[in-house]
């Protein structure tokens, strides 16, 4: 993100709404000290939090855009999510799912695609799964997810003849210790949008019953559980001879 620019096109705005800093401030909820250190492009000394509020007072998006050795960054992300995608498939598949990959739609100006679509045929039963290896933004990750669900069943049946009689929401998210700490940071706003956890996704995947909301953290290294199996290290040692009589030199 350039900070200069960013502070610039923030001050910019201000003025097109005859704002004061004193006026975004109470709009953001932060003091009048860090509005003006964001126009003047200091966002260095800014929280995060800061930062993302004011600028979402003034209605600008800060796409931070983290970078690692050129593209490599991206390509590394990009291995992470497909074989995310890949365990969920193969889940599914093992589980007599019928499964869309990167499902695109377009409705009325609302554009966007799962990642995996899901259709059991026999139970009637659609799964609509967001994976990320990195939960960066709960909010407009959960916004997002809430968009698909409004939009997708009907579009899967009027195009596919998918009509559901039950729909299962998926978060699934990598295994990891980040991504777990993100969603105990919002524990009631979790729990409200997709209350049920790991074993209750597996049990429903296997015999869909009642729709679903939930979170699934898995682990691509063992995809029957969806968990890391780390078994304890054994330590072998070589059998030596016992110097008992017998073994004595005469």
């Amino acid at each position: 993100m350039d900070d200069l620019r960013t502070g610039s096109l923030a001050r910019a705005v201000r003025h097109r709404l005859r704002w004061t800093q004193a006026d975004v401030a109470a709009r953001a909820g932060v003091s009048q000290k860090l509005v003006s250190l964001f126009e003047t492009g200091r966002v260095e000394q800014l929280t995060i939090a800061s930062a993302r509020r004011i600028a979402a007072a003034l209605e600008i998006r800060l796409p931070f855009a983290p970078q690692w050795r050129g593209g490599d960054g991206i390509r590394l992300l990009d291995a992470d999510h497909a074989t995310l995608v890949n365990r969920v498939v193969g889940i599914l598949a093992g589980s007599g799912w019928e499964t869309l990959v990167e499902y695109s739609f377009s409705e009325y100006g609302e554009r966007g695609s799962v990642d995996v679509v899901g259709w059991h045929a026999s139970r009637r039963a659609l799964l609509i799964s967001e994976i990320k290896p990195r939960l960066l933004d709960s909010q407009e990750t959960l916004g997002t997810l809430g968009r698909k669900v409004r939009i997708v069943p009907r579009l899967l049946a009027r195009d596919r003849g998918w009509r559901a009689d039950r729909v299962g929401v998926a978060l699934v998210l990598a295994d990891l210790t980040a991504n777990r700490a993100a969603v105990s940071r919002h524990t009631s706003t979790f729990a409200a949008a997709l209350p049920q956890r790991g074993r209750a996704v597996r049990d429903w995947l296997r015999e869909p019953g009642a729709s679903l909301a939930g979170v699934w953290f898995l682990s691509p290294s063992n995809g029957a559980t969806g968990t890391q199996h780390r078994g304890a290290r054994r330590r072998v040692r070589r059998s030596r001879p016992r110097l008992g009589l017998a073994a004595q030199p005469s």
